[in-house]
């Protein structure tokens, strides 16, 4: 599965290579396809071209507004490279969907902006207890459940034996955000994504991509985003 792509062309092709390579089953996309200074329209065209399961993203409901106008700088760069029905597609993705019997939602079941796995703890994103992950759930469950957001990979075991995953970002290594103020931080420039193999006991495969990340990061400068530029180059959140 994948997630949290945010326009990066060149990492979501070099994933899907790897994926194609692997044969897997089914491929699953968890959410926050397009915002960001990168490649927002010919990442959407490519996902559309193939057959994946999508979830909506936070970023993804925020492209189906009417205009630009009020969007943070990431969403604004992709609502106006994007067209009107690329918008309106991102924006009618489902919240929830079930493949294969796994709960698949973009950040908790109730609200796409809420980290499941993590919570911030001196200015960062750090793992959370399991009785917190499973407050978060409020009562959904299934055998496996996916979950993107935090750009973290993660994967947890709940006490009824559910596992709980975070395949972490395909194209976003690292940001800053606020309210509150905090950053996540992979550490490596990588692309990720997960494979999940499901069985008597489900067995989760976490891989790392190499790909061009210098050019996703002069693609970011050209767009005046000195900290996407950074963080695509370290794994790492400009300070």
């Amino acid at each position: 599965m994948i997630a949290d792509i945010h326009g990066n062309l060149p990492a979501l092709e070099a994933v899907l290579a790897r994926l194609d390579n692997l044969s897997v089953d089914r491929l699953i996309n968890l959410g926050d396809c397009a915002s960001g200074p990168l490649w927002p329209a010919e990442t959407v065209a490519l996902l559309r071209s193939r057959e994946i399961s999508h979830v909506r993203g936070n970023h993804d409901r925020v492209l189906g507004a009417a205009s630009a106008l009020g969007l943070g700088e990431s969403d604004s760069y992709a609502w106006q490279a994007l067209d009107p029905e690329a918008r309106a597609w991102l924006a009618g993705l489902p919240t929830e969907i079930r493949v294969e019997g796994a709960l698949c939602f973009h950040a908790t079941p109730d609200h796409d902006e809420t980290y499941l796995m993590e919570e911030v703890h001196d200015g960062h994103l750090v793992p959370s207890p399991i009785a917190a992950i499973e407050q978060r759930l409020a009562g959904r469950t299934a055998p496996l459940m996916l979950c993107g957001h935090s750009h973290l990979s993660r994967a947890a075991r709940l006490a009824s034996g559910a596992i709980v995953l975070n395949p972490g970002s395909v194209g976003n290594p690292a940001y800053r955000d606020t309210n509150p103020a905090h950053v996540s931080e992979s550490g490596m420039p990588h692309a990720r994504f997960a494979v999940v193999t499901l069985g008597a006991e489900i067995a989760i495969e976490h891989h790392l991509a190499i790909y061009d990340w210098a050019h996703a990061a002069r693609r970011a400068e050209q767009n005046g985003r000195a900290d996407w530029a950074h963080a695509l180059r370290t794994g790492t959140a400009l300070s």
